[in-house]
This record gives structure tokens, sequence and C-alpha cells, in this order.
């Protein structure tokens, strides 16, 4: 299989906001819950609407860039919105009611570095929803760039017959 410039290109700035967004989405969720006392549910559905608000802008403007009107990538990225959202909701919330606190093995792993154990103990909801939403990227980035922001093939230029090198 061979890959494109652009490939890479564009592999690297859905990085780029992919990070960002994880730090945005549980930093917005750490907010609802911690500080308003929302619940689980509430306050993840919130962040994860303004997270992908903002990524489609991003998506749609600096990592796909593409000729296509954007109420053409917009469905598509409706759809596939849709559908990595509602895993990415159910599996945040089942593992936040399944693992609420980092486990004993986990922290204890780490307890000759308090820095790291300190962090894994304090910020384990932001660890689960970083490690699902790292998990869905790998499908959403296959969609946009081959299905939502397909790139189309570049037609070769006809040469005329008097500028045959």
């Amino acid at each position: 299989m061979k890959f494109s410039k652009s490939f890479f290109a564009r592999l690297f700035w859905f990085l780029v906001g992919g990070v960002l967004s994880i730090a945005v989405n549980a930093g917005l969720f750490r907010l609802f819950t911690q500080e308003f006392g929302w619940r689980n549910s509430l306050a993840y559905a919130l962040s994860l609407a303004i997270i992908n608000v903002l990524l489609f802008l991003w998506n749609y403007v600096v990592g796909f860039k593409s000729d296509r009107h954007w109420t053409d990538a917009a469905w598509r990225q409706g759809v596939c919105l849709g559908v990595s959202n509602g895993l990415n909701y159910v599996l945040v919330l089942t593992l936040l009611k399944l693992v609420p606190e980092c486990p004993g093995f986990v922290a204890a792993a780490f307890a000759w570095f308090p820095f790291v154990h300190q962090k894994l103990v304090g910020f384990w909801d932001a660890i689960i929803i970083g490690g699902v939403q790292v998990f869905i990227a790998f499908f959403k980035f296959g969609l946009y760039h081959y299905w939502v922001y397909p790139q189309q093939p570049v037609a070769p230029v006809p040469v005329e017959a008097g500028q045959a090198s």
C-alpha cells in the first residue's frame, strides 16, 4: 500500500487535533462534574457536543482541507460522529461505572514514582476519556480520510506534441 505525502500531512493534523480535543474534552468534563456538580452522563454529553463542533471546524479548515462544500462534508462527518460518539459515550460511561477509581494494582505499579502515581489517581476519569478517544480515533481517521474528505485524484496534464521532452 502506497501512502501519499498528503496522507501523512492529514495524519499529523488529525493527531494534533486529537491531542488538543482530548485535553479540552477531559477538562470540560472535569469542570462540569467537579465545579458545577453535574452527573457524569450530562457532563460528558455536553463536553462531547462542544468538542465535536470544535473538531468539525478543525478538520474542515486545517486537518482535511477540501474543495468540497462544507455542507457535503458536514453530513458525512455527522454520520461518522454519530457512530463514533455513540460508541465513545457508551464506553466512557461504562468504564467510569465499572472502574470509578484507579485500580489498586495500577496505582501500586507506579508507587515508586510519586508524581505519576498522584496523576494516575487524581486524573483517572481523564485517563479513561483519553484512552477511549485514542481507541476510536483509529476508526475516525480512516473514515475521514477515505469517505468524509476523500481526495480527488489528480488528472494528468496532457503533453502537446510540440512540448515533448
